[in-house]
C-alpha cells in the first residue's frame, strides 16, 4: 500500500505556509510554532528540500528558508523524494538484487511493475501547486 509519510506531508505543510509568506524568510521554529509541529523534524524536512534546491537558506541570526521552486513546476514526486529518497512502491520493482525472494516463480511481477509505474507518473504529473489550491487547504485544515 502506498502511504504518504509524515515527514512528506510536513514538507507539503512547510510549502503551502511558504507561498502564503512568498519571499520571506522562515526559520524553523517559528514554522514548527506557527504550525504546531515538532520542531526537529521541520528542521530536518526543510534542510533536505533547501539540499533539494527547492527552498533557499540564509545563515544568521535573521536567517531561515525562502521558497525558490514555483510549486506549479514541482511535482509531489520531487519533494517526496527530497525528504524521503526514492520512491519504492513494490519491493520487486526496486531493481535491487534480492529485493523479492520469489522472483524466480513469481506469478505477478509484471503486474506488480506496471502498478509500481503507474505510480510513479501519477506522483510525477501531480504537481505541489494544484494541491495547494485545493478547497481543504484554502481553509486553513492541516494534513
Amino acid at each position: 500500500m502506498v502511504k504518504i509519510s509524515r515527514t512528506v506531508e510536513y514538507a507539503l505543510v512547510a510549502v503551502q505556509h511558504m507561498v502564503a509568506h512568498r519571499g520571506t524568510l522562515v526559520s524553523a521554529r517559528d514554522l514548527s510554532s506557527a504550525l504546531a509541529l515538532p520542531s526537529g523534524l521541520m528542521a530536518k524536512v526543510l534542510q533536505r528540500l533547501s539540499a533539494a534546491g527547492m527552498l533557499e537558506s540564509e545563515q544568521g541570526v535573521h536567517g531561515g528558508y525562502r521558497l525558490v521552486r514555483d510549486p506549479d513546476t514541482l511535482s509531489f514526486l520531487e519533494l517526496s523524494e527530497a525528504v524521503e529518497g526514492p520512491l519504492r512502491p513494490a519491493a520487486c520493482g526496486s531493481g535491487s538484487e534480492g529485493s523479492c525472494d520469489r522472483g524466480d516463480v513469481c506469478t505477478v511481477s509484471g503486474p506488480v511493475h506496471t502498478l509500481s509505474a503507474r505510480i510513479v507518473d501519477l506522483l510525477s504529473e501531480t504537481k505541489v501547486g494544484s494541491l495547494l489550491k485545493h478547497e481543504d487547504l484554502k481553509q486553513g485544515a492541516h494534513l
